[in-house]
């Protein structure tokens, strides 16, 4: 038997024993999935809550369902927030699509010194890159979406930024000697790590400065020069693999 479909919900769509489905997610189910009353589906709330529900009734604003089991599931620690300088084009969909499947916990788009991306409608720019994460959290299996921040600079986010006695700080750079794997390996008890990722053209020498200042380790990912976006996905999975 197929899995039933995952949607996220908010908290507050659940009336225990109901939860009622609202917003896009009910002409995708009802009017491309072909759900009818008795069938299963899978809700998430996105805190760690995953509800097994049968369809109760559909209407065409809303969907009734009726819990059948419930579960809790947890999200991966350590967590991974991403800073990402912010890259041309549509780089940044895809990077939010694949750091959300890699496990990113939050997303910040970040204008450095060397930003050539002009961003107009940062709400909406912003407000897409959170659906793109909604949806590749619903397809990855995630028991969480991770937040898309706002749009700021490297010198706020720097500034801005209060690691605990617990969190690991990363800025992958072409100048890095460290191996980042050797930083990686022997960390216990980590509750988040915090990734710096440069745009094209990378960071500039006073923002390394700063972000070593701040208890960065400016580490290498090996000997070859990487796009932003290949940078940001081999950390990632560097992570994964050593923390995971």
């Amino acid at each position: 038997m197929s899995k039933p479909p995952r949607f996220f919900i908010t908290p507050d769509q659940v009336r225990d024993p109901y939860i009622t489905v609202v917003d896009d997610d009910v002409r995708h189910i009802g009017a491309v999935l072909r759900k009818q009353p008795g069938d299963l589906l899978t809700l998430l709330d996105g805190q760690g809550k995953e509800y097994t529900v049968r369809i109760t009734a559909i209407e065409k604003t809303e969907i009734d369902t009726e819990i059948v089991d419930r579960r809790e599931r947890k999200p991966l620690s350590p967590m991974i927030i991403l800073g990402q300088g912010l890259p041309k084009s549509d780089k940044m969909d895809w990077i939010v699509q694949k750091a959300t499947e890699l496990g990113v916990s939050s997303l910040a788009p970040i204008v450095t010194e060397r930003t050539i991306l002009k961003v107009k409608d940062e709400e909406k720019r912003v407000a897409r890159w959170q659906k793109i994460a909604r949806e590749a959290a619903m397809q990855c299996d995630r028991p969480d979406i991770p937040q898309v921040k706002t749009i700021r600079s490297f010198s706020t986010f720097i500034r801005t930024l209060a690691p605990g006695p617990q969190t690991l700080l990363l800025l992958p750079w072409e100048e890095g000697t460290e191996p980042v794997k050797n930083v990686l390996r022997g960390q216990k008890d980590l509750k988040h790590v915090v990734v710096l990722i440069g745009p094209e053209g990378g960071f500039s020498q006073a923002e390394a400065d700063a972000a070593k200042e701040k208890g960065f380790h400016l580490v290498s990912l090996g000997p070859n020069i990487l796009r932003t976006e290949t940078a940001a996905i081999a950390v990632l999975s560097i992570i994964g693999y050593e923390l995971h």
